[in-house]
């Protein structure tokens, strides 16, 4: 009988170091999908992004083709073994992360976002697109170095975040990459470019009216040209304030 208890327990033994061993291969919590990479450098924790040319690496800060991670290990797959070059990704659950320091240390709870290096988050400091929430730290101190952290993956655009807000046309670029799947995130950026073309196309206008006016006013009665000519630079300046209230619209509607 003790032979048999002893037996038992070495058997439990081996069970429970088998189940540790399984559990410490597996590099996240999410159901994993077969997707065709065209990027035969990417590896485990990369974050993918879709593009009209194929899934690969990300490649851009805040880019809005995010699409998943890289997870080789995951507790879960929906595998498609007639798929070439594929590789299992996770879109929403925890999973491994490749990181760096580029935008600054990484602390529990910040947004993580793609950035300028292939694959590789970063720390998200402003308005855009986000993989999803850290939840470790990560402070090495050299940006070069690249590591491996917990995120709780789920792709959107994040709006409430403060910091550098970025430029205009840095907003329109990353707009009109912006994902058909995404219409109304898509109609606030095409909005903004409308209003853009729209106050520079009035602007134009109602320049080139008051220069063609001025000018045939002074040749008509040389002896107004002065004030003729105040009258130009008063129209040069709301044609300024014109193409300005339009650009400061567009901004607002970007960022928030």
């Amino acid at each position: 009988m003790k032979k048999i208890n002893i037996l038992i327990a070495i058997l439990l033994l081996i069970t429970v170091i088998s189940i540790n061993e399984t559990k410490a291969q597996i590099t996240s919590s999410g159901i994993a999908t077969s997707v065709p990479i065209n990027d035969s450098e990417a590896i485990d924790g990369d974050i993918i992004c879709s593009y009209r040319e194929g899934a690969r690496r990300c490649e851009n800060d805040y880019d809005p083709g995010l699409y998943g991670v890289i997870s080789d290990n995951p507790a879960a797959s929906i595998e498609d073994t007639e798929l070439t070059d594929s590789r299992l990704i996770i879109a929403s659950g925890i999973g491994l992360v490749r990181v760096s320091t580029m935008n600054g240390q990484i602390k529990e709870g910040d947004f993580i976002t793609s950035s300028p290096v292939p694959g590789v988050g970063q720390l998200a400091s402003r308005n855009g697109y986000v993989l999803g929430a850290a939840l470790e730290d990560y402070g090495e101190s050299s940006p070069e170095n690249i590591g491996r952290i917990l995120v709780m993956v789920g792709i959107h655009p994040a709006t409430t975040m403060e910091g550098q807000r970025g430029n205009l046309i840095q907003f329109i670029r990353e707009g009109i990459a912006v994902p058909i799947f995404e219409p109304l995130e898509s109609l606030r950026y095409l909005l903004a470019v409308a209003i853009v073309i729209i106050s520079f196309t009035l602007g134009m206008i109602y320049f080139g009216r008051a220069s063609r006016t001025g000018i045939e006013a002074v040749g008509r009665n040389p002896l107004a040209k002065r004030v003729i000519q105040y009258t130009v630079v008063l129209n040069i300046v709301l044609t300024i304030v014109i193409v300005l209230v339009g650009l400061g619209i567009a901004y607002m509607i970007l960022i928030l």
